[in-house]
């Protein structure tokens, strides 16, 4: 990386390997804000004091990351109580509603105070649901989502015992639902009735067609099995722990739900099976540092300069401690690589007017418009795209939706627009373009770079664009 963005962390751990540090930065720097993605973004930090050992500096930016979630999650509320998948949405998002309330509720027993009216109004929508569901069969059957809903509901410690019985009843429920279900009627205090159904329940999870509505897949509804084994003491409950490790440090690629699922699993696994403390000394370079906790997991960051180091390891107690070197930087300008997996991202630039303008040497007060155009060249339909163009600082985004002309969020499900870049997100038929339009003035003189478009679905890495950037002017 760059020199100056380079950052080296060391971790210390008596789990088996799961890289939680790396996993966990992952859904905190994540560029996107809908309910699902705020919520996973903070939902394994609720429990990592009691995880990690950690310095005060860790723990202050931990309680202002979990405070400022829980007011962000409270803006995607509707009167209803129901919560929109994008702030400002009138329709609720089924999941999201459920996921982002489980949220709210372990926080608010953390200690953590939630906004006046959340809990009551969120309830009174999801016991409103819950009376009213049934199964359907025209797309995909809705079980899970019903199941979490009442799992939520249990937690709240308001079950609606007749809805659970209801869906326990139905003969087509899902595995995925079964086990969740489970997990509902043990927080209900029906202890033998979870036992039952997390017996009929298969541990050998496969791929599911509409996992995808969920945002899930089947590393997160194994996640959802062990918080479910955990509640009803079910001896496999190790076991899959494993599994969940194994898979959390592999160079696999997780997406926000997975990956904030699994994590909080785990940590409600060391929670229930008692995590294991150490005593490790290490010497890099002239520093000299013990590390002695109580803890499971343990992090200290290393500021160092180019150059060569030797790292020195004791363990002055009899357990096994793993240990991780964690590097980060930031490439070179102009190093990042173009790709594509089942979409194709091509940018153009025009004047007002249409005709074709080079960008590389604009005058400055000149007004243009850019035009990014996303095509599915897959054959299947795509939800939950995101398409993030980042302009040079040199140019200006005129935000039209102030300006009161242009239609740049026609096609898109939301627009998010900062100061230097707009982020579109919505879905793609089979072999279908979307065009997107930002209007831009060159506005201030200098040379800057222009990085590429990039186009990707959040819930899936069979699908990605990126083009690549270059050098532009602005000039008198």
């Amino acid at each position: 990386g760059e020199p100056g963005t380079n950052a080296m962390q060391l971790e210390f751990s008596t789990l088996p390997p799961m890289d939680f540090n790396r996993r966990l930065q992952y859904l905190i720097q994540y560029p996107y804000g809908c309910v699902e993605q705020t919520t996973s973004s903070v939902f394994p930090q609720l429990y990592l004091k009691d995880l990690f050992d950690l310095t005060a500096q860790q723990k202050q930016s931990i309680e202002s990351n979990i405070k400022e979630g829980i007011k962000s999650l409270g803006l995607f509320q509707n009167p209803d109580g129901g919560m929109g998948y994008w702030r400002g949405d009138r329709t609720a998002n089924d999941w999201g509603t459920s996921y982002a309330g489980h949220f709210m509720l372990e926080a608010e027993k953390k200690g953590y105070a939630l906004p006046l009216t959340f809990k009551t109004n969120w309830l009174k929508y999801q016991k409103q649901v819950a009376k009213t569901w049934r199964p359907t069969y025209k797309s995909y059957n809705t079980d899970l989502a019903q199941a979490y809903r009442l799992y939520t509901l249990a937690l709240a410690g308001a079950p609606d015992l007749a809805a659970m019985n209801r869906l326990r009843e139905f003969t087509e429920i899902s595995n995925d639902s079964r086990w969740r279900l489970a997990g509902a009627y043990a927080l209900a205090g029906q202890k033998e009735v979870a036992k039952q159904l997390a017996n009929k329940s298969n541990i050998d999870f496969i791929p599911y067609e509409y996992d995808y509505y969920t945002y899930g897949s089947t590393d997160r509804n194994r996640a959802m099995a062990l918080e479910t084994m955990i509640l009803t003491d079910d001896k496999n409950y190790l076991n899959m722990a494993k599994t969940i490790a194994r898979d959390l440090s592999s160079d696999r690629w997780m997406s926000t739900q997975t990956t904030a699922y699994s994590l909080l699993a785990m940590a409600k696994m060391v929670q229930k099976n008692g995590g294991k403390g150490f005593d490790i000394n290490y010497t890099l370079g002239s520093l000299n540092e013990q590390v002695k906790t109580t803890k499971t997991i343990a992090l200290r960051t290393v500021k160092l300069k180019e150059g060569k180091y030797r790292l020195e390891l004791k363990n002055k107690a009899a357990n096994v401690v793993f240990v991780r070197l964690l590097y980060s930087g930031k490439l070179p300008v102009g190093q990042e690589t173009a790709g594509s997996r089942n979409l194709n991202v091509q940018v153009s630039y025009e004047t007002p007017e249409g005709k074709s303008v080079d960008v590389n040497r604009l005058m400055q007060g000149t007004d243009f418009k850019a035009k990014v155009t996303v095509t599915n060249t897959s054959g299947n339909y795509i939800s939950n795209v995101a398409l993030t163009q980042i302009f040079p600082s040199g140019w200006e985004i005129i935000n039209t939706d102030f300006a009161g002309y242009g239609n740049t969020a026609s096609q898109a499900d939301y627009v998010d627009i900062r100061d230097d870049r707009v982020n579109f997100f919505f879905a793609l038929g089979s072999g279908k373009s979307e065009t997107f339009t930002v209007d831009l003035n060159a506005s201030y003189l200098g040379k800057y770079y222009r990085y590429g478009a990039q186009a990707e679905a959040m819930y899936d890495n069979e699908y990605f664009a990126r083009t690549k950037g270059n050098w532009v002017e602005v000039v008198p």
